[in-house]
């Protein structure tokens, strides 16, 4: 009896890593085809919802982003941020300041990075497929290096029909959330270059903050 069960047991936990193998050959070949779906577009014009959740932030805005390659703009209601691939520009109305940063050192919200950020060093896990409005994949991202990411989960929900981006949802090893919502997707606009620079005879009076 005891062997019986031993070999059921056996079994059934075999079956079960099989199914999950199937699983992330699902994740890593839908992953694949929205990566190469996202590489064959020249810009993306987003409106999007972010949420940002910690023990003491607890806020979402509506916002509008544009990015190309790695440069990326865009606008919430408390500021506006331009990159143009080496340096970001951060206005906040508020303050009337504009602070000025390299991009490799600011690790604030990049919508050019949120499009493709499964692209690189992750393991994925495919969860789950859900209907909300239309059918869509759930797959968790993992950092391959935890010790040198500063990314504890991420989980992308992905629309089935268009293999296209719905959801991210980010969170930090620091504690931090941020929900990414998609509203609105555009892709293959014509966009110039200067739409991703900073343009201080456009805000006269406005405080330059140079970190660099």
């Amino acid at each position: 009896m005891k062997r019986i069960l031993l070999s059921l047991s056996l079994g059934l936990f075999l079956l079960s890593l099989n199914a999950q193998e199937d699983k992330d050959i699902l994740a890593k070949k839908i992953l694949t085809e929205l990566s190469e779906k996202t590489k064959t577009y020249k810009s993306m014009r987003i409106d999007f919802k972010l949420t940002i959740k910690s023990k003491e932030i607890n806020e979402s805005q509506a916002g509008k982003a544009q990015t190309k390659g790695s440069k990326f703009h865009y606008t919430t209601s408390d500021r506006e941020v331009f990159c143009d691939g080496e340096t970001v520009w951060s206005y906040i109305e508020e303050d009337n300041e504009c602070y000025i940063d390299d991009a490799e050192e600011v690790s604030d919200f990049n919508p050019s990075e949120i499009m493709t950020i499964w692209d690189k060093n992750f393991n994925h896990q495919y969860v789950k497929e859900v209907s909300v409005g239309s059918n869509v994949h759930e797959i968790k991202l993992f950092p391959a290096n935890p010790k040198e990411s500063k990314y504890h989960t991420i989980v992308l929900t992905i629309d089935r029909n268009i293999t296209q981006i719905k959801k991210v949802i980010i969170k930090t090893k620091d504690g931090l959330t941020l929900v990414f919502t998609i509203n609105k997707f555009i892709v293959n606009t014509e966009i110039g270059d200067a739409v991703f620079k900073w343009q201080k005879a456009k805000h006269p009076g406005v405080t330059e903050e140079d970190n660099r």
